[in-house]
């Protein structure tokens, strides 16, 4: 083993990447702190219960632990009512002798749309974090320059990160070509480590071998590190094929957290690495320690686990990440359409020969939203046999008829013709280089006219190859974070406003939600955060602003017309509390029924009325058939609403960020009569 805190906090990028150099086997990123909660425990792991392992992550001697980024940042806010920069004081605190990571999905950030210029520098400039790991999803390095730039100048470490799948067209000489553009933009490899981001975990162990080997025979000089998810179940031996070409950095997590997508477990990959002969920078004994205390407060989240167990080799087909399985399939039990899983796991394969991208944010999301939709259209119009025939044409195009239209019958396809007319907002803009180039190409031009229909010519025109960094316009930062002040009713600190530049919807809810219920998020245990107190007599025992504090459960009372009476005893002190349930009386939702009343085709929260254009719409206004005048977010994709006529809006049903269902009315038109 080597020196012990070897890689510290503060070291200069160039110093960094010199001691890594100097190691005689491997270092490793622990990934327990974001990646493997996001990956198997759909982004639930809370930082009370985190915070623990830090104290053996200060002397497990990693090269770093990856504690921030990704789709934790959103879930944080949304869910677990936590913000990413508490997360970040607590653990400088707790661990400062710890390199801390992040990561980020180049323009989208910690987002899911691109940001502009302006936002991405702000945003960047503020959060103390020491490796920034970006990737884009397309492998349009133009994408990560501004992050790069803005890291880079901070004196930090800029870490690229090439998207990795294994298939026909990504080969050898596709990856050097990334590989050369991320060195450009990064002048060199004297201040890089270049990551391989595998992250469905479909990277056989030899074409990872052979991969690494051939980007150290164009740079000898590079450090790689390589990530990958355990899906396929070849995780342990993907590592060690890359560590035995050279790779010097890998990514594990605690075994203890280990379930079936996220990163391999650590004692194990160190165990087979040293086996193998190759030496592993890691304090052993604290390694096992750290897994031991994950291991005592896991089981306060087996409900978060993915409702799909096992690992799965068919991911080297559907392609569906590791982060996202959980979510995907958390939003299918709750949407009721579980058991079409496998069928729609195999339309994603399908639909991945004809749309060539990488499966991971927001591409994963665009894949789930346009196959789970097209498939639950063809379940509730024509049942399981319809969806199992459109499985069977999509397998025919792909595979029998190498995707020649030609040769289908006309019925086939003109069934085709509709694969993507629902398909999201954001698929459309993908095909329209709104996220930048598509790696392989664009898709063929029938995939156009299916998704616009007889505007696709239109549409095609103003295709772009630029990256979204060129063509998207700055925000006016003090007027959003005006708004923001409007929302809150006070100036809001630096710390909310980058946070509502992210999410803004979620923020507000979350600033609102600890407005009111103060740090209950931070301080109390998880079994009662997720369960509550379940009967007369049962208590939880906390500390919040360095004073202890006691709750107990006195009673609960009947239901009376939805509303329910819950007795306290609070530090010694008795209150009541009235508890809503879902059988209180709600307003009446109306819906959308007549020809010229626009109603929401999916489930999801408005966030934008009007368009980017024209602004904001009133009552009164006039509108034109196919023109945006909604906009909703839901699956973390948008969702444009169009005017079904041309006419005035006699009613505007809805408010900004409200929740809506589907088929809820949202706009009643008036259609114009035009005078003789």
């Amino acid at each position: 083993m080597s020196d012990k805190n070897m890689f510290r906090p503060g070291m200069s990028p160039k110093d960094l990447v010199n001691k890594v150099r100097s190691l005689p086997g491997v270092g490793i990123t622990s990934t327990g702190m974001r990646d493997a909660g996001q990956s198997d425990f759909k982004n639930r792991l809370r930082i009370h219960d985190l915070e623990t392992l830090a104290p053996h992550y200060e002397r497990m001697d990693l090269f770093s632990a990856e504690v921030h980024g990704g789709a934790r940042w959103h879930v944080g806010i949304m869910n677990r009512r936590e913000s990413p920069f508490e997360e970040i004081v607590l653990l400088r605190e707790k661990m400062p002798n710890v390199i801390l990571q992040t990561l980020v999905r180049e323009t989208s950030l910690w987002g899911y749309r691109p940001y502009p210029k302006n936002v991405i520098k702000y945003v960047i400039s503020q959060v103390d974090i020491d490796i920034w790991r970006c990737f884009s999803f397309l492998n349009d390095v133009r994408n990560m320059r501004t992050i790069c730039e803005v890291v880079m100048e901070r004196g930090l470490h800029f870490q690229p990160a090439v998207s990795f799948t294994q298939a026909d067209w990504a080969t050898n000489e596709y990856y050097i070509k990334v590989v050369d553009d991320m060195v450009d933009l990064c002048g060199g490899v004297e201040e890089i480590v270049m990551c391989i981001k595998d992250m469905a975990g479909v990277g056989s162990p030899e074409r990872i071998r052979e991969l690494v080997d051939a980007m150290l025979q164009k740079y000898p000089e590079m450090v790689i590190q390589y990530h990958r998810h355990s899906t396929d179940g070849l995780g342990l031996p993907a590592l060690l094929a890359a560590a035995q070409a050279g790779a010097k950095l890998l990514d594990a997590q605690e075994d203890s957290l280990t379930r079936f997508y996220g990163q391999p477990p650590i004692l194990s990959l160190h165990a087979y690495l040293e086996e193998a002969g190759i030496p592993v920078h890691l304090n052993r004994p604290e390694t096992e320690a750290a897994v031991q205390t994950a291991r005592e407060w896991i089981r306060h989240y087996g409900w978060a686990e993915s409702p799909f167990k096992g690992t799965d080799h068919t991911v080297v087909q559907h392609r569906m990440p590791g982060g996202a399985f959980p979510s995907s399939f958390e939003q299918a039990e709750q949407g009721g359409f579980l058991h079409l899983m496998p069928m729609i796991l195999k339309v994603m394969s399908l639909y991945n020969r004809i749309v060539h991208y990488f499966d991971v944010t927001p591409g994963s999301q665009m894949t789930w939203v346009t196959c789970s939709g097209t498939v639950n259209r063809y379940a509730k119009e024509f049942g399981l046999a319809g969806v199992n025939s459109l499985i069977a044409l999509l397998t025919k195009f792909t595979e029998e008829v190498d995707q020649d239209l030609d040769r289908l019958y006309p019925d086939e396809k003109t069934e085709l013709m509709e694969f993507f007319t629902t398909a999201p907002g954001d698929f459309k803009n993908l095909i329209l280089g709104r996220y930048g180039k598509l790696p392989a190409g664009w898709p063929a031009d029938w995939v156009y006219e299916s998704a616009f229909g007889d505007r696709w010519k239109e549409q095609l025109a103003k295709r772009s190859d630029a990256s979204p960094l060129d063509s998207t316009r700055d925000e006016d930062l003090d007027a959003l974070r005006a708004d923001l002040a409007a929302k809150l009713e006070w100036e809001p600190t630096e710390e909310e406003f980058i946070l509502y530049l992210m999410h803004p919807k979620d923020t507000v809810d979350m600033i609102h939600f600890r407005e009111e219920y103060g740090e209950a998020s931070i301080v109390l245990p998880t079994s009662v955060w997720h369960s509550g107190l379940a009967k007369p007599g049962d208590t939880v025992d906390f500390t919040m602003m360095n004073k202890p504090h006691t709750v107990e459960m006195v009673s609960v009372g009947e239901e009376h017309e939805g509303y329910i009476s819950v007795v306290l005893r609070i530090n010694n002190q008795t209150r009541v509390f009235t508890v809503e349930t879902p059988r209180a009386v709600k307003t009446e939702i109306r819906m959308a029924r007549a020809a010229n009343e626009v109603g929401s085709p999916i489930t999801g929260s408005i966030w934008r009325l009007g368009n980017p254009k024209r602004g904001d719409l009133a009552v009164g206004d006039v509108v034109h058939e196919g023109e945006e005048i909604a906009n909703i977010e839901a699956m973390k994709m948008e969702n444009v609403i169009a005017a079904t006529l041309t006419g005035r809006i006699a009613e505007i049903c809805i408010q900004l960020n409200d929740s809506v269902i589907e088929g809820q009315l949202l706009f009643v038109l008036e259609e114009e009569i035009e005078e003789e």
